[in-house]
């Protein structure tokens, strides 16, 4: 196998991406051993030491070490029941521009967030293309729980929206068939994917054939939907539960996201509770 991937695998999930507005060609998609590996490339190729990332505040734990590894900086952008908010975003890439600093991509999981399980809104989305050309920075838009809605209508990825060939997608098979088998995929631009491919190549050569003959043919005989659909009722009723025992359970100055799809919630709780205590009585 070439390290980009096996063709009738990579073809496959460019069929199921063009779906949903997610275009692009052979040349544009590598596969990853898993969304890990994808954000690893992604700060090979983006991040010399001193280089910032932004990322959404609170983000994925693993993302963020990715990013740190290669002596990334990390500016953390707070979020709402919308997304990360955009007048913040603007503000802090204007301070960074001024203090000569560089700006390498944004970070995004665009739906059902890992930790807060809020979804980025189609205004948020429009907005932060627009800000990303502004500055002249990447999007990298992780968004491995696209597919686990439970009510409310899908939202365009911002992939999807953006013209100018500057986000680079990061999707999943973890989340929609199965997590052990650590196939994954990179969607974007096609000189950062060649420059990825390059760089997998001296980590791993290519992705493991057998997982990827495996996702091939789950996709072939249209299993996957009908995985899909299990998921979904599964985690739905696991995230119903959750909600109930929170506004059982919880104090009533206690918030939290109430997400429509995906795996997290995210709680607040009220300034007398100490945190820490409760985390080692757990």
């Amino acid at each position: 196998s070439s390290t980009e991937g096996l063709p009738e695998l990579r073809k496959s999930i460019l069929e199921r991406l063009a779906k949903d507005g997610n275009n692009g060609e052979l040349e544009n998609i590598i596969i990853s051993s898993g969304s890990q590996q994808g954000l690893d490339l992604v700060g090979k190729v983006f991040l010399s030491p001193g280089d910032i990332a932004v990322v959404e505040l609170p983000s994925y734990l693993a993302a963020l070490n990715a990013f740190h590894s290669y002596g990334g900086e990390l500016v953390g952008i707070p979020m709402d029941e919308e997304g990360m908010q955009m007048d913040i975003l603007e503000e802090k890439l204007t301070q960074l521009k001024n203090e000569g600093k560089k700006v390498k991509f944004i970070y995004t999981i665009s739906n059902f967030q890992n930790p807060a399980g809020v979804t980025m809104s189609l205004a948020r989305r429009k907005k932060i293309i627009e800000i990303a050309h502004k500055f002249n920075v990447f999007i990298v838009e992780d968004n491995p729980y696209e597919k686990l809605r439970f009510e409310g209508e899908p939202i365009p990825s911002i992939y999807s929206l953006e013209k100018n060939n500057s986000v680079i997608s990061l999707g999943t098979f973890s989340k929609i068939l199965c997590p052990g088998l650590r196939m994954a995929w990179i969607l974007g631009n096609k000189e950062i994917i060649r420059k990825m491919a390059m760089l997998k190549q001296a980590t791993d050569l290519c992705t493991s054939i057998l997982g990827q003959l495996i996702a091939y043919e789950y996709c072939k005989l249209g299993k996957l939907e009908e995985n899909i659909k299990s998921n979904i009722q599964i985690y739905k009723k696991k995230r119903d539960v959750m909600l109930d025992a929170l506004e059982k359970y919880f104090p009533k100055e206690a918030t939290w996201t109430k997400p429509q799809g995906g795996f997290f919630v995210l709680a607040t709780l009220p300034e007398y509770i100490d945190t820490g205590e409760m985390f080692k009585e757990a």
